[in-house]
């Protein structure tokens, strides 16, 4: 018969579902606290205190991401990502670093493939397998992979310039776009009337 050591699974198990229930009385008493600070403070419309935040978010992110469109397209064209991140999309810019890296890495991979191709052509060549004006078929091949991920470094690394020179350019686009209430999309905009 197996004894389980019950003192030891006692002594895991009993101070976890302490600290598992002390915590949500820490998180109501923060609460408290959070909503006493809100009823001192005065009360101010909604409006005016969503403007200030608005003015205060776009002053700080204006003066943080203010480069020109051509600033942006050219930082991507020095490194990948680095016009995404320079605008403040730094998850674009990461996956547009990742996308050029892999396909560089696979311009590498496929370059040494190709070199094992021709090594196995030349050793064949000199066994009398293979006439000396044929190429292998396998190194025609792994030539046009190589070619293929070459073409696919260059389309990233343009289409990154690109990207980022077009979001630099809708960085101050101000327009609403959001989900309807039946789950499509939607596109509002603001026309003030009057002074």
């Amino acid at each position: 018969m197996i004894q389980l050591p019950w003192r030891r699974l006692a002594a895991v198990l009993v101070p976890l579902a302490l600290a598992a229930y002390a915590r949500p009385a820490r998180a109501q008493v923060t609460d408290s606290l959070r909503l006493e600070e809100r009823q001192r403070q005065p009360m101010v419309p909604d409006t005016a205190r969503a403007s200030r935040r608005r003015a205060a978010a776009a002053d700080t992110t204006g003066q943080r991401y203010r480069i020109s469109p051509k600033s942006a397209f050219l930082r991507s064209l020095v490194l990948p990502g680095w016009g995404q991140s320079s605008i403040g999309a730094p998850g674009r810019g990461a996956v547009y670093f990742a996308l050029e890296a892999g396909s560089l890495w696979m311009v590498y991979k496929s370059n040494q493939k190709l070199q094992e191709a021709k090594e196995l052509q030349t050793a064949r060549r000199e066994q009398g397998l293979l006439e000396p004006d044929r190429v292998l078929p396998l190194v025609r091949a792994r030539r046009n992979e190589r070619e293929d991920w070459i073409t696919l470094s260059v389309f990233w690394f343009f289409f990154s310039g690109a990207d980022a020179f077009v979001a630099a350019h809708l960085r101050d686009f101000d327009a609403h776009v959001g989900a309807a209430p039946n789950g499509g999309a939607q596109l509002r905009v603001n026309v003030p009337l009057g002074n």
